[in-house]
């Protein structure tokens, strides 16, 4: 097996598409100058156009970056959203799905079995489909009504700051003030390359120090649920080839606790600034106190930003913890797949993932 030294390692890494960080900035940067005015554009056409319903839906990663969407939109409008995964919404049929609904989906590579077929499903029943995809030629490019192509690998980013300015842009046009948070993720690009720069000496540690842990507990809440979920069950399952699990924070407290009375996990909480925060410092104190190892992210350390933001903020350093910690456990090539995208799990025409 090709043995790679670190810094022959990490020029790798840079080139993968799990490492998004180091064209994070240029690139969140360059999407912005870009799209938002389509993408305000579209949202002003959704409610103008007499939208009722809006729809969420991706798988894995992509089900995630979809989230602060859904959040936003619950939160600061009042036109009712809900998220799904992609089969779960077929298979849940909404009655809601007609040629009222807006349906928004995301897929990295436009060609995910399950989004294709979510994309189809919603298609047939009327519904008006927006689809963020980095891929031009493929199917979720082709066939949603409003395809907005992104031409990179920040996979998780782009899509999230797309379902950001949608949903903040619904917000304005019904009177809620959000032009300090248009201006906060204006800055967002600066402040991802600046926590590029200054993370990896951290995550270099952490990484080293817990190189031998083959199982991770990973605990989220709030507007940083999403990203919980997707480090913990599509990151370091996917990339780092360990056991791990995703909890609610919250939901720690239901159950799960008990197993500290035999076993001390190491456990990986996200911290927002928003309501769950007391929750998060509470679930932290009965893990210390009880044997487990905690590693913390806290979008406190990374400026003064509003809550929504906790997503932006907390992927870079998660991100470096994983490369790191891909290399450690003896994975070099980061966009090396056992099952994935080899036609193991996936079927149909043109279909290339998973």
């Amino acid at each position: 097996m090709l043995v790679l030294t670190l810094d022959e390692f990490l020029a790798n890494a840079k080139k993968s598409v799990l490492f998004t960080s180091p064209v994070m900035e240029k690139d969140l940067s360059d999407f912005l100058s870009e799209q938002t005015a389509r993408i305000k554009a579209l949202a002003e056409q959704a409610l103008s156009s007499g939208i009722k319903q809006i729809y969420w839906v991706g798988s894995g990663n992509s089900w995630c970056n979809l989230y602060s969407g859904d959040y936003i939109m619950n939160r600061l409008t009042d036109i009712p959203s809900t998220y799904y995964r992609s089969y779960d919404f077929i298979w849940a049929n909404p009655s809601r799905l007609d040629k009222d609904t807006l349906v928004i989906l995301a897929s990295f590579s436009g060609n995910t079995e399950d989004t294709v077929a979510a994309l189809r499903f919603a298609n047939a029943k009327g519904a008006t489909t927006v689809s963020f995809t980095s891929k031009a030629d493929s199917i979720l490019a082709r066939e949603a009504d409003e395809p907005i192509v992104y031409n990179s690998n920040a996979l998780f980013i782009l899509p999230l700051a797309g379902a950001f300015i949608f949903s903040l842009e619904v917000a304005r046009i019904q009177g809620r003030d959000v032009e300090g948070l248009y201006e906060q993720l204006e800055r967002i690009p600066k402040v991802l390359g600046k926590i590029y720069a200054e993370e990896e000496s951290r995550a270099l540690r952490l990484a080293g120090k817990y190189r031998d842990c083959d199982l991770f507990y990973v605990l989220a809440s709030g507007a940083s649920y999403a990203l919980g979920y997707k480090f913990g069950l599509t990151v370091f399952m996917e990339n780092m080839r360990i056991n791990a699990s995703f909890m609610e924070t919250s939901e720690f407290r239901h159950g799960p606790a008990e197993m500290l009375d035999d076993f001390k996990p190491v456990m990986v909480f996200l911290v927002g600034t928003d309501e769950s925060r007391e929750m998060s410092e509470r679930v932290i104190r009965i893990a210390e106190s009880n044997g487990a190892e905690v590693i913390r992210f806290d979008a406190r350390d990374y400026g003064d930003f509003d809550p929504l933001f906790s997503p932006f903020l907390l992927m870079v350093p998660l991100q470096w913890f994983a490369v790191y910690s891909a290399y450690y456990r003896g994975i070099f090539d980061l966009d090396e797949r056992v099952l994935m995208g080899r036609g193991k799990m996936s079927s149909g025409s043109q279909i290339t993932w998973p």
